[in-house]
């Protein structure tokens, strides 16, 4: 992964599903978290979070990172203390990457698609970095890993707790019926297809995989 580590999450999820290059995502960083509580209300145990300000005939975003995970990409490398704040940018990157080209489109998105689809670029983007590393774990190792013990932050009400709860299910099933990274073609395949479905479509599908 080539540029700064948000940069080279943005270029890789547009390489695997084959997007049009969006904005740089760095160009919408904000790791001010007085600044981002005053635009959108960022909770005190959030530390990642997509603002979006929506107008007549345009989207304002800002992608809210505090500027301690920043800090702790840098060297772009995978490690035990740093992965919480890989997976915050890999899940931050990819409401981005899912809000511009929903806007570009001028189709809806959910709540429930932004965290499904989250979920899912997580696994494959923690799976590449670890691949450019030299690292392979099982693909079922990786799944428990990632969804098994999710933790949720305490101030989340009932009904976001659901939604996530119900993200991270979702997102584990589909991942688990992926093609194995040996199959390139048919892999690819799924994941560009899955992309382009809308939300309900996306739930649907990944019902009739697991049934």
């Amino acid at each position: 992964m080539d540029g700064g580590p948000l940069y080279a999450l943005q270029t890789e999820l547009e390489q695997i599903y084959a997007l049009a290059p969006a904005p740089d995502v760095t160009g919408f960083l904000l790791s001010d978290r007085e600044q981002a509580t005053a635009l959108g209300g960022v909770a005190p145990d959030l530390d990642e979070a997509v603002l979006v300000l929506e107008e007549p005939g345009t989207m304002n975003l800002a992608l809210f990172l505090d500027a301690d995970v920043v800090e702790l990409l840098a060297g772009h490398d995978v490690r035990t203390d740093n992965l919480g704040a890989w997976l915050l940018a890999a899940e931050g990157v990819s409401h981005f990457v899912c809000l511009v080209r929903r806007a570009q489109l001028d189709w809806p998105v959910t709540q429930l698609e932004l965290e499904l689809q989250g979920e899912i670029d997580k696994f494959l983007l923690v799976e590449r970095l670890l691949a450019t590393q030299g690292v392979r774990l099982p693909a079922t190792a990786l799944l428990r890993w990632l969804f098994d013990y999710p933790e949720l932050r305490t101030s989340l009400d009932s009904q976001e707790r659901w939604r996530y709860r119900l993200a991270t299910r979702l997102a584990r099933s589909y991942c688990r019926c992926l093609p194995p990274v040996c199959s390139e073609e048919a892999r690819r395949r799924s994941l560009r297809e899955f992309y382009r479905l809308a939300g309900a479509q996306k739930v649907q599908r990944i019902r009739n995989l697991t049934h």
